[in-house]
């Protein structure tokens, strides 16, 4: 069972399920509503319409979707918010190389390496934090994870999806136990 509340925070509501039990699974959205649900599914389903009628196969993939459009809109957040800091100057052909890593393909792995180190995954140390997809890196590829300033969105199911959102900042997530 799924529930959306449009006022949330308001005088404290929080809403209860109908036999008077606490929801496992609450996701606030940009909007300001917020996702009451009994399974992380659930809560998915609210960023992929029709997410839980479709087959295992479909919603792994779904998630990587979801991830990497995430991780894409989060991305370019953060370059504003910098820009409007005045840490991030995109008129500055000094930081061309900058901007274009942090708008990579995040469907993409990448390979930062220094000329000190070929070959070798370096981190990621200026600002704005780097935000990238678990999938496309270790375990899940031959491609060593970037380090330094950097967050993950990880698709690998239901769960890590949203605490790894709720971990980059993108929306506040609670789950019950969690």
């Amino acid at each position: 069972m799924r529930f959306r509340n449009h006022h949330a925070g308001c005088c404290g509501f929080n809403p209860t399920r109908p036999d008077g039990s606490e929801w496992a699974h609450l996701l606030t959205l940009h909007d300001g509503s917020t996702v009451h649900a009994d399974t992380a599914a659930e809560v998915v389903e609210e960023l992929v319409p029709g997410y839980t009628s479709l087959p295992d196969a479909a919603r792994a993939a779904a998630r990587i979707r979801i991830a990497e459009r995430l991780a894409t809109a989060s991305q370019e957040a953060r370059i504003q918010a910098a820009v409007a800091r005045g840490a991030l100057d995109p008129a500055d052909p000094d930081q061309a190389a900058l901007l274009d890593i942090l708008r990579a393909d995040k469907g993409q792995s990448m390979l930062l390496e220094t000329e000190d180190a070929p070959g070798d995954q370096a981190d990621w140390l200026p600002e704005p934090t780097l935000v990238l997809v678990a999938s496309r890196y270790a375990p899940h590829t031959d491609h060593d994870r970037i380090g330094g300033n950097v967050v993950y969105l990880d698709p690998s199911s239901d769960e890590a999806l949203l605490a790894s959102l709720r971990d980059a900042q993108i929306f506040d997530y609670w789950a019950s136990g969690a």
